[in-house]
């Protein structure tokens, strides 16, 4: 033990003759002529007091050297997942693994420093196992390892599990650094019995009420010929379809084809289910859900046009590729000036009315004047044949490409006017005349009334269209061109003063992460008020939150939600008024690992061989503590400083009050001082 200071020790000397003096100032040979030795003592502790607490302001520590001895460790993970249970009576499996592992942690506690971990969901240290975890992550386990074991005196490292692995990525081809060779203990069925499993389901995230939509399922079969497998759709307990087909190879995927018709606004549940057969090993994984957001109706457009153009078709041909749109072409005779059904009109050549809903306009040669309030053309019956160039826009995103795939497509032709815009606007892609590059636009969007309104100022677009498809395939460009201008068109600006955003469907166990807004009269963000939250399940309980506050928005996270439907009410009062949002959301079941119940011995063995270890089955235990016992391993020594402040020792603060407190008694018993 060494005693230092911040300050030098040399002022260790003023701090004795600060004390001295002091001491001999109080008790010179003058006091006490009476009693020496009652005056070497009053001395002594006022000597001792003072020189401690003229010490102490130099800042003084203690460094100590202290050897720390660490034995040899051995560190077991056990896969707490559902899927250890799902291929025997659980009970017996379950007392059997326990059995196991505390046999293991008292035999290797004679010789190693035994860590246990249980793993699935996450990574946690304890002995104790109930094999609920709805995932297996054997990934996060060997990377807890190689963060807090790397280069320490680890001997073993021992894993436990049936080796499925349904999270994260396949730890057979990961590298990772901890140290000391892993063992593995093997449990579960690996035999190939009669079983049907839902391998997949594919539909639409979003469809419209009334609408048709594809379901398809995936069954794969395994030791089932010859049997006829029964697949059902059911949606709030009614039976939707049925179909059936026969199994002919040993282990087949069947696929099952669904056309089903939404009829219920909102996010619905579709349970499908394949009928069990005879002797099926696992019938956890006969059923899934899969949930579907149906939408009230499609956003209706409307053409207007009393021309045919090959734009109209490469538009039109666009717009149907997003089944978010319904498009109804019209030619000025045909349309009874109702423009009230539809969210966005196209005017195509001609000259629009004045409408309180967003417009999209295809300029013509000929089109007449003050067609827009915003923008002012002089007509001209001249076109000029220009080259499109990219130019920086922030209304919405394009692909990145388009940087590079606008050099390459074809020209176009723009009408010879001169163009003056009347207010704020925003140009997507300018027009290059003769090489020359100008500020011309090819696409413009503006704002009249509160209604969005976009121009395209050239025609040929179909020639554009037809060259990405002869040089990629496809009309992946194109088609983003019309649908991203149109999607920011007919977007209906959201007014309510309280607004919500949070995902409609997510799986259990995740966090549900809301984030609310509230405007004041001036459409300004506040958080000026609270807000609460009741969230109600289908059992009608509800859920009481408020949320947290941040700068201009609130947020909130909530845990721990079951599978189901549940509603939300959020309410805040401001100024006398109460502000309401409604609104819904689904939690899914998390069912992985009830997909797949058939042991991976092979990924245990190649683990156990890339990290110079060996695999044994859980009924060899005994062979495994053998094994380890001839591991030579052995304690190893570190050395190690630690620095502590003197001032913090209480002896010392103790030692103190003792010292004052005697002389106190004393001067108190001696009135002449």
């Amino acid at each position: 033990m060494i005693i230092s200071s911040q300050w030098s020790l040399v002022w260790g000397l003023a701090c004795v003759v600060f004390a001295l003096i002091l001491s001999h100032f109080l008790y010179k040979r003058s006091v006490l002529k009476d009693s020496e030795r009652l005056r070497k003592v009053l001395f002594f502790l006022r000597f001792s007091v003072v020189l401690i607490l003229s010490f102490f302001l130099l800042k003084p520590y203690i460094i100590q050297n202290k050897l720390s001895k660490e034995r040899p460790i051995v560190n077991i993970g056990v896969d707490n997942s559902t899927s250890m249970l799902a291929n025997a009576d659980s009970l017996l499996v379950r007392q059997n693994i326990q059995q196991k592992i505390d046999k293991l942690t008292e035999e290797l506690s004679e010789k190693y420093q035994v860590q246990v971990f249980a793993f699935g969901e996450s990574v946690q240290r304890t002995n104790r196992f109930d094999f609920s975890h709805k995932k297996t992550d054997i990934h996060a386990f060997f990377n807890e390892l190689s963060d807090f074991y790397k280069n320490r005196n680890v001997a073993a490292n021992i894993i436990l599990s049936d080796g499925i692995y349904n999270s994260s990525i396949n730890p057979v081809y990961a590298n990772y650094s901890f140290d000391g060779p892993l063992y593995t203990l093997m449990v579960g069925d690996t035999s190939q019995k009669k079983d049907l499993q839902i391998a997949n389901i594919s539909c639409n995230d979003i469809s419209y009420l009334g609408n048709t939509f594809p379901l398809k399922v995936g069954v794969m079969a395994q030791n089932c010929q010859q049997e006829n497998v029964a697949v059902t759709i059911w949606n709030e307990g009614v039976k939707l379809a049925e179909q059936t087909e026969t199994v002919n190879e040993e282990n087949e995927l069947l696929l099952f084809d669904f056309k089903l018709s939404s009829m219920h606004v909102g996010v619905q549940k579709y349970d499908v289910k394949v009928a069990f057969l005879q002797n099926e090993s696992n019938i956890q994984n006969n059923q899934q859900a899969t949930y579907i957001d149906v939408l009230e109706s499609k956003e209706k457009l409307l053409l207007i046009s009393d021309k045919t153009h090959p734009d109209i078709r490469a538009v039109t041909e666009a717009i149907e590729t997003n089944e978010n749109y319904e498009l109804t072409q019209l030619s000025l005779s045909e349309f009874d000036g109702n423009y009230s059904p539809y969210s966005l009109v196209i005017f195509f050549h001609t000259k629009g009315a004045n409408i309180e809903i967003p417009s999209l306009y295809f300029v013509g040669n000929q089109l007449p004047a003050g067609f827009v309030d915003w923008v002012s053309l002089t007509n001209s019956q001249s076109t000029n044949e220009i080259e499109a160039i990219y130019a920086p826009f922030s209304l919405f995103t394009l692909n990145e490409d388009w940087k590079k795939w606008i050099l390459q497509l074809p020209p176009v032709y723009s009408h010879h006017s001169r163009i003056s815009f009347n207010s704020q606007h925003s140009d997507l892609f300018y027009q290059r005349l003769m090489g020359i590059e100008t500020n011309r636009p090819i696409f413009s969007f503006g704002k009249v009334n509160g209604q969005r309104q976009g121009i395209c100022f050239v025609e040929g677009l179909w020639k554009w269209r037809l060259f990405e498809y002869s040089t990629n395939k496809n009309h992946q460009y194109f088609d983003e061109l019309i649908n991203k201008s149109i999607q920011y068109l007919s977007v209906k600006e959201d007014k309510r003063p309280l607004r919500l955003k949070y995902e409609n469907i997510l799986s259990e166990n995740n966090l549900l992460s809301i984030q609310a807004e509230f405007y004041n009269s001036n459409y300004e963000l506040i958080t000026d008020s609270d807000i609460s939250l009741v969230i109600s399940d289908e059992n009608g309980k509800d859920y009481t939150y408020t949320f947290n506050k941040k700068e201009t928005s609130y947020f909130l996270e909530v845990d721990n939600l079951k599978n189901g439907d549940y509603n939300l009410l959020a309410k805040t009062n401001f100024n006398g008024n109460e502000f309401i949002y409604n609104g819904q959301f689904s939690v899914k079941p998390l069912d992985i690992e009830k997909m797949n119940t058939k042991a991976n011995h092979q990924s245990l063995y190649s683990l156990s061989k890339k990290y110079n270890g060996k695999s044994y089955y859980l009924s060899q235990e005994s062979q495994l503590l053998n094994e380890l016992n001839t591991i030579k391993a052995s304690t190893i020594s570190y050395a190690t400083k630690s620095k502590s402040d003197l001032i913090n020792l209480k002896w010392i603060s103790f030692l103190l009050f003792v010292f004052l407190t005697i002389e106190w008694f004393i001067r108190k018993r001696i009135t002449n001082i």
